[in-house]
């Protein structure tokens, strides 16, 4: 009789812990990433007897109630909020985000609320840092797993390359020009194009091609910056032009550099009242004035323009300040610089009929020194083998590896994990991917609270793989708790009548031992 009594009391002890699992669920349904949990009850044996009669066994097997032995996480996908702040995550799969403490050690988690600190780390809401792998300039992974830190700001970048990519073309039907060059005479040019390419100061330089058909097949190309005529190089000597000459097929066939000429850099010239001769008469548009009388100036030589051996200087305004006499390498300047007795000054002259077979991939220009001072010039490779000659519509388009100093303005996580900062630059990098762990049996995890899991075997080793192998990153939405509200209601109603039940057998069996002690009366 008394058995009966504690038979019940599990029933009751086991539907107070089916509530506490319950309430829990019902308390977490609005916690970001949240798992709901579900009670595993076992039964509980207090007595069995096997006997046999006529050779076949007859079992007599009392239970002793219940218990709940542990509780099953249930890690199916939860509905995803949109939030539109680019680093709130979601996981549409499987895996877990990795954010590690100071101390070292690593926790797993669905909620993917996160954020820079102010030193550009991505951390959780706890201070924790997000765990991935940091990209190179290649945005190739680097390393192993880490802390992620996004640079607050990007550094200036040279130029160094610069490449014409599909679909640029130079229409073939354009017609022969056989008069010299001169950038400030459209007639003595077929087409011009500019991009901006940088110093190691990040300061910006344009960078403009000038395309002139010379026959069949060929054409020259002549690179200025900032306006200035700029050689190019083939490693010893410079050269006007490049001699750029297609097959049939419209396809470059070779590059040839074309009328060798001299650099004289960082020339020092004196004179009064702005008047000033060159030692050797200049190239028309290769003059480049960067002091006067100690001043810092970017004066340029515009070219020729009207055929009459004499041309232009300009400031960065474009405002006329001087001319160039290009058969005596006179120079006289006006306004503000009427008066000056001295000019810093680069310029090409002394040409000859010299050329050179360059590769067409890696066209050096040199010989224009931006930053007044510096000690080299500024030198960078161009790679013309994409570059067309159909008969087709002019196209321009190349790239450059360069960049001005940035500061960071926005960033975003694209589908595969991949942190992409956008600079005030214009220039958007991979900066890190995000790494995400899986686990052969989840339920080795263990609740460590704020959406925090842990393995109960610290030596155990996850699988780890960078995002998007299997699952893709959601960005600007979060993961809602999977908690089902409804079947929580269901069970919440069970867990009550289940209580009463056995509430009652044990009023049930108080009634009966009751009438058993009525029998001595």
């Amino acid at each position: 009789m008394l058995q009966s009594f504690y038979t019940a009391f599990t029933g009751l002890t086991a539907d107070k812990r089916w509530l506490s699992v319950i309430s829990d669920n019902i308390a977490n349904v609005n916690t970001v990433g949240f798992k709901a949990e579900r009670a595993v009850f076992e039964d509980l044996l207090a007595r069995s007897l096997t006997t046999f009669k006529n050779g076949a066994p007859v079992n007599q097997e009392i239970g002793g109630g219940v218990f709940v032995s542990a509780t099953v996480k249930d890690f199916s996908q939860g509905t995803f909020m949109n939030t539109n702040n680019p680093l709130d995550l979601a996981l549409d799969g499987e895996g877990f985000f990795m954010v590690k403490d100071n101390s070292g050690l690593t926790y797993y988690t669905r909620n993917g609320q996160f954020r820079l600190d102010s030193n550009g780390s991505l951390i959780n809401m706890l201070g924790m840092k997000v765990q991935g792998w940091m990209l190179d300039d290649n945005g190739n992974m680097a390393g192993a797993i880490s802390n992620i830190t996004v640079p607050m700001g990007m550094d200036p970048k040279v130029t160094k390359f610069v490449s014409f990519e599909e679909p640029s073309n130079l229409d073939s039907r354009s017609d022969v020009i056989s008069s010299s060059f001169d950038p400030a005479n459209s007639a003595t040019y077929n087409y011009v194009n500019s991009q901006t390419v940088y110093d190691s100061l990040g300061n910006p330089h344009t960078l403009s091609y000038y395309f002139r058909k010379i026959d069949t097949g060929k054409w020259k190309v002549y690179t200025l910056i900032d306006g200035t005529l700029t050689p190019v190089y083939d490693g010893t000597n410079y050269y006007k032009s490049l001699i750029l000459t297609f097959n049939d097929r419209g396809q470059i066939a070779s590059a040839t550099a074309d009328t060798q000429i001299t650099l004289t850099q960082n020339e020092n010239d004196s004179g009064s009242s702005g008047s000033f001769t060159l030692s050797n008469p200049p190239v028309v548009g290769s003059v480049h004035i960067k002091k006067v009388d100690g001043i810092t100036v970017n004066i340029h030589d515009e070219g020729d323009g009207d055929g009459d051996g004499i041309g232009n200087l300009v400031d960065e305004q474009g405002n006329v300040v001087g001319t160039v006499n290009y058969s005596t390498g006179e120079i006289k300047l006006t306004g503000d610089y009427a008066s000056s007795t001295q000019i810093k000054v680069d310029y090409l002259n002394s040409p000859t009929t010299a050329t050179a077979t360059l590769d067409y991939k890696r066209i050096l220009i040199s010989g224009y020194d931006p930053n007044t001072g510096a000690t080299s010039p500024f030198t960078f490779s161009v790679n013309y083998e994409n570059l067309r000659q159909l008969a087709s519509d002019f196209i321009f388009y190349a790239k450059q590896d360069g960049n001005s100093k940035g500061d960071l303005i926005a960033i975003a996580v694209s589908e595969d994990g991949v942190l992409k900062a956008t600079y005030s630059n214009g220039k958007v990098k991979d900066i890190a991917r995000l790494a995400i762990a899986t686990f052969k049996d989840k339920e080795m995890l263990v609740r460590k609270g704020s959406w925090l899991y842990v393995p109960n075997l610290q030596t155990f080793t996850p699988v780890i793989m960078p995002g998007g192998v299997i699952s893709k990153i959601r960005s600007g939405m979060l993961e809602m708790s999977n908690v089902d509200i409804a079947n929580e209601f269901i069970n919440l109603i069970t867990a009550q009548r289940s209580y009463q039940a056995n509430a009652r057998v044990i009023t049930t069996d108080d009634q009966i031992l009751q009438e058993t002690m009525n029998i001595k009366r």
